[in-house]
């Protein structure tokens, strides 16, 4: 068997939601051995880096139980079922900062955690608008707005205050990081 040869040989899954599943997959490797791989799918999410007038970036501070603490993130979602990525974006930002994305970019889009999920991330930039209607966050979130000078949010970053994956990423690559716009996963 060659290196590419992996075989999945049955899938069990284990827990299901409308937002992830988590699988177990039988897999026979390519020297024949097996072993159980758990996989948490997922739908993917839109996050995006909006951009106030002023030169401030709009970030939410918000609970994360898997971490037990508070982060400081870009405003994000998840994409539902044949759904295009912008859309979550727009309705995302709106709903969790009361903003409207003008001039929307799309930056890149990755894998979150090739050896763990299928989960992909749809990175965004734009001008943001205050809309006096929102925000309009849903019932299970707990939600702040913070508006900080986007240099601060950088030096956050390099300094350890922002962690969210793909905050960092989206911040970084909105300063000038990546190498390009419109990259990764399609």
């Amino acid at each position: 068997m060659g290196e590419d040869s992996w075989r999945t040989l049955g899938r069990e899954y284990v827990y299901q939601s409308p937002w992830c599943a988590f699988r177990v997959d039988d897999v026979e490797l390519p020297g024949g051995a097996q072993i159980e791989y758990g996989v948490l799918e997922s739908g993917g999410f839109a996050a995006v880096v909006p951009v106030t007038g002023g030169g401030d970036v709009v970030l939410v501070r918000q609970w994360r139980q898997p971490l037990g603490a508070f982060t400081l993130e870009l405003p994000s979602g998840g994409v539902d079922a044949g759904e295009k990525p912008e859309r979550a974006a727009r309705r995302e930002l709106f709903e969790e900062t009361g903003y409207r994305a003008q001039g929307l970019e799309h930056l890149v889009s990755v894998h979150t955690s090739t050896g763990r999920s299928t989960e992909v991330c749809h990175l965004f930039r734009c001008a943001a608008r205050r809309d006096e209607r929102g925000p309009r966050p849903e019932p299970t979130e707990f939600i702040r707005v913070a508006e900080l000078p986007f240099g601060e949010a950088l030096q956050m970053v390099s300094e350890g205050g922002i962690t969210d994956a793909a905050t960092v990423l989206g911040l970084l690559w909105s300063a000038g990081g990546g190498a390009g716009t419109g990259g990764g996963l399609h």
